[in-house]
């Protein structure tokens, strides 16, 4: 009968011919790598099957498994030689870790039963306990479910707002549309509560406010049987009631940016404005030196996250449910001076940027200083009052200025904490410290542009951008 030779081991190995050549009644054995590891036996039966067997021998005791029918024919059902081998290769292990195969098996046979009959009784139970409560949710109780269900997945303040909605405009207002049944709303009942606020000229808000219901009906469709969620609640909706709103309030791009004029001006006189705290100042430069960062993102980050050794913050991109996404930030000469500054106003705190050194600093102090200057006397530049801007456009400015630099747009991106999409960036671009070396030519590329800034060098009349039709 031939054989193969596996070199290595210089086991016997049978082939797929050895077996179908078999004899009627007659047996072949080929065994397991190592001594006391089993083998395989196949056996010719008097129908034409060939049955394999796993057979090991432990304890002076002989165990026989039967693995299944050797697939002699393409036509035939049953296994290959090689599922054969794989599955006698499994039971090998089984019996050098575990001793008894068949005991083995058994109770983890048992134990697959016992979790099947747990989980029958624990759905039977679930049945019976909404069976008794038959109880639908009213949309108050599925917007809050909705509110409660964002903790500690998006910021604090945009929970602040969703509950100030619910009880200065739903509740205050609409508290009859909201007793109702959550799945008995229909769009009639959201135009009743979006039209007061579009009467009163608050179209962006009566966008906003549309956006908040739409998205916790969404969350009520999406999530009712979700295992996850703490609160059961019942809401048996079909639809959206507000998908049939349309949006008729569209936001408008913002485009403002401060020109590198307007950049050395507010930054030269922001410093000497003693109006507003040195830490306020710092941070708000800070995020303009580190590229334009993210405030909430930078803000909430302790001295801990900081190697100045290395000259790297670590920063988390947090976004809806899923997990935080790793953002490392170089940090120039500028920018270390400006957190050495920090740390010597508040040595003892916990966060570089705090007013109080006990807590992060709070997002609407940086709009309530900006907005300190342009009010004061120091925003007035070459006679004429500053044109108003807020801390999100110096993050624009710092965008545009990469573009004058010829930075890619990528790599500004990148930079910036912007998401990058794809299955690519997903699964295997998504190493945060991999990005670091394109990090420090960016930043540094963005540091020379900004120090020609703060020196005077205006970047719109450079000669290199320069255009006829300007």
């Amino acid at each position: 009968m031939k054989t193969e030779k596996n070199t290595n081991s210089q086991r016997r190995l049978l082939t797929d011919a050895d077996i179908r050549a078999l004899p009627k009644g007659k047996t072949a054995t080929e065994s397991q790598a190592g001594r006391g590891t089993g083998a395989t036996i196949f056996e010719a039966r008097e129908s034409g099957d060939i049955d394999a067997y796993f057979r090991v021998r432990m304890n002076g005791k002989s165990t026989k498994i039967k693995i299944g029918i050797f697939k002699r024919t393409d036509k035939k059902s049953g296994l290959t030689l090689k599922e054969i081998r794989d599955k006698a290769r499994d039971l090998s292990a089984i019996a050098v870790k575990h001793g008894d195969v068949k005991k083995y098996l058994e109770l983890q046979r048992e134990a697959e039963e016992r979790e099947i009959r747990e989980r029958e009784l624990a759905f039977s139970e679930a049945l019976v306990a909404a069976e008794e409560e038959n109880k639908t949710a009213s949309f108050e109780e599925l917007f809050i479910d909705y509110i409660d269900s964002l903790e500690g997945t998006r910021g604090i303040e945009y929970i602040k707002e969703l509950r100030r909605v619910l009880n200065n405009e739903l509740k205050q207002n609409h508290q009859i549309i909201m007793n109702k049944k959550a799945n008995s709303i229909t769009p009639k009942d959201i135009i009743e509560i979006l039209q007061p606020i579009w009467d009163r000229n608050s179209k962006s808000m009566s966008g906003k406010v549309r956006a908040y219901l739409h998205t916790a009906f969404e969350f009520g469709l999406k999530n009712e049987h979700s295992l996850k969620r703490k609160n059961k609640s019942i809401y048996c909706l079909d639809s959206n009631p507000v998908s049939s709103i349309p949006k008729d309030h569209k936001t408008k791009a913002i485009k403002r940016s401060l020109n590198s004029k307007e950049l050395n001006y507010f930054w030269h006189s922001f410093l000497k404005y003693e109006s507003v705290g040195p830490v306020v100042t710092r941070f708000l430069l800070f995020l303009t030196a580190t590229g334009g960062q993210r405030v909430m993102q930078v803000a909430r980050e302790p001295w801990t996250s900081y190697d100045l050794r290395r000259g790297v913050l670590k920063t988390e991109h947090r976004k809806g449910k899923i997990e935080p996404r790793i953002h490392l930030v170089p940090l120039t000469e500028r920018a270390i001076k400006l957190l050495q500054e920090a740390h010597s106003i508040n040595p003892s705190s916990k966060y570089p940027w705090s007013t109080n050194g006990k807590k992060p600093i709070d997002i609407n102090t940086l709009s309530d200083a900006v907005n300190k200057w342009i009010n004061s006397p120091l925003s007035v530049m070459d006679g004429e009052e500053f044109e108003k801007f807020t801390p999100r456009d110096l993050r624009r400015t710092c965008a545009q200025i990469m573009q004058f630099k010829g930075i890619p747009d990528l790599d500004s991106d990148i930079l910036q904490s912007h998401g990058i999409n794809g299955v690519v960036e997903d699964h295997y671009r998504n190493n945060p410290y991999a990005f670091m070396p394109k990090n420090w030519n960016t930043i540094n590329a963005f540091e020379e542009a900004l120090n020609d800034i703060l020196n005077g060098k205006d970047l719109d009349k450079d000669d290199i951008y320069k255009f006829d039709f300007l």
